[in-house]
């Protein structure tokens, strides 16, 4: 009846389309049954002559009600049932899927590839290719519209949201923000430009030097020690390991199910203790890293992690270095470097998840049950062969550091205990 939507430019546009008309049309029908059947009688049984008629008595019908209960609530539930159907239709995003990720701020929205490149106001996809978005807002709610998609979802601050389509011809295609942000809200647009797959990869390739995301991202893991609690093996440590995390499923120690999508790994960065994987301790030694990252610097590592999810690179191996040509706090130092060991212990002085190695050697203090302790070479060599045997006191008990038994030979352990003198 009421034909007025734009141009269906996604394939489950069709679909959207005719579910909304659907509704309109038993609406408006329904509309002018009741309000029709109303005016009728208002006329049918008016007052005439300025004398009043006595009502008639008018017994209920059983049929009737039956009628207008049953037959509103078969409609209901017809429409529900389609209504899912096309809702599912729009969750499930097809793995051969290109990601976008989209930001909105006041009053402007930015896009980012995969590759690194980076677009405001406009982004370019391919024609026939699922595209996902995966969205999220750096000050206020916004809401992301692609009327043409038949696609809207909010751009919510500190999560993510998403949505998917696949545009069947090509063509610009307005983008509205439908969530009132501030003055120049009805100024924040932009445009999704559908072109042939050949002009989209010419396009997308045009990147300059830049970093991708995903290398951005692994920088930013090894900046953070991060591998000195996760692989990026399948190999277990003090946390999960980060090959193939994106997208799996697990418990919490609470008995909650988890997937491990974009809000997930931004909460467990963010705030560690707010859930804790099954059969990891608990509370959680990780640190939090609120305050320490930027929402884009979570959102690269989430692409490093999802980068490990494909098959994996060929690692050109580096040239060996000559240890014997090095001091033993030199060699110590490497140890520390590639064992991870920064990851928990820092050089500054500073607190991370276990003591700091400044002013280590020679410390004086107590173990959680009470007992005193003296930081010389056998207590030092204890803590990194049995770490449980004792636990410093005010730090995790059981503690979350991986023991080094057979990990690291006794020629080894001395020279990080020569390096561990050094860091005054």
């Amino acid at each position: 009846m009421f034909r007025y939507l734009p141009e269906q430019a996604s394939d489950f546009a069709h679909s959207v389309d005719s579910i909304n008309n659907l509704i309109t049309d038993i609406s408006v029908f329904f509309t002018v049954l009741i309000v029709g059947a109303m005016i009728y009688f208002a006329i049918r049984y008016r007052k005439k002559g300025g004398v009043d008629h006595e009502t008639p008595r008018i017994e209920g019908s059983h049929f009737l009600e039956v009628v207008w209960t049953v037959v509103p609530t078969l409609i209901c539930i017809w429409v529900a049932i389609i209504g899912v159907y096309g809702f599912r239709t729009m969750r499930e995003v097809p793995a051969d899927a290109l990601e976008i990720n989209v930001v909105g701020r006041q009053w402007n929205w930015t896009f980012k590839y995969a590759n690194g490149k980076r677009t405001a106001d406009e982004f370019v996809v391919p024609v026939g290719k699922p595209i996902k978005l995966v969205i999220t807002s750096e000050d206020v709610l916004h809401s992301f519209f692609v009327p043409a998609m038949r696609t809207k979802v909010d751009a919510v601050p500190g999560q993510y949201t998403y949505q998917w389509f696949r545009p069947i011809k090509t063509g610009d295609f307005q983008v509205f923000c439908t969530e009132y942000c501030g003055t120049a809200h009805s100024a924040m647009l932009a445009k999704v430009r559908v072109v042939s797959e050949a002009e989209f990869e010419r396009w997308v390739s045009d990147t300059g030097r830049v970093q991708s995301p995903a290398e951005q991202g692994e920088a930013l893991v090894k900046l953070n020690a991060c591998g000195s609690c996760h692989s990026v093996d399948g190999s277990a440590i003090v946390g999960p390991t980060f090959l193939k995390l994106y997208g799996r499923k697990g418990d919490f120690d609470d008995g909650q199910q988890y997937v491990a999508d974009e809000n997930y790994i931004k909460e467990s960065i963010l705030n560690p203790q707010a859930h804790v994987v099954k059969g990891y301790p608990h509370p959680s030694p990780m640190p939090a890293f609120e305050g320490r990252l930027s929402d884009e610097d979570i959102s690269n590592i989430i692409a490093y992690m999802k980068s490990l999810n494909e098959a994996p690179k060929v690692v050109v191996k580096k040239p060996e270095i000559d240890l014997a040509s090095m001091t033993p706090a030199d060699r110590g130092k490497k140890h520390y470097q590639e064992k991870l060991c920064i990851g928990c212990h820092s050089l500054d002085g500073s607190r991370v998840v276990g003591p700091s190695f400044k002013g280590l050697y020679g410390r004086e203090a107590k173990f959680a049950d009470g007992t005193q302790y003296k930081a010389d070479d056998s207590y030092i060599t204890e803590s990194i062969l049995k770490p449980n045997a004792h636990v410093v006191e005010g730090y995790p008990s059981p503690s979350p550091m991986p023991v080094y038994e057979g990990q690291l030979s006794d020629d080894q352990i001395k020279d990080i205990i020569e390096f561990i003198k050094t860091v005054k």
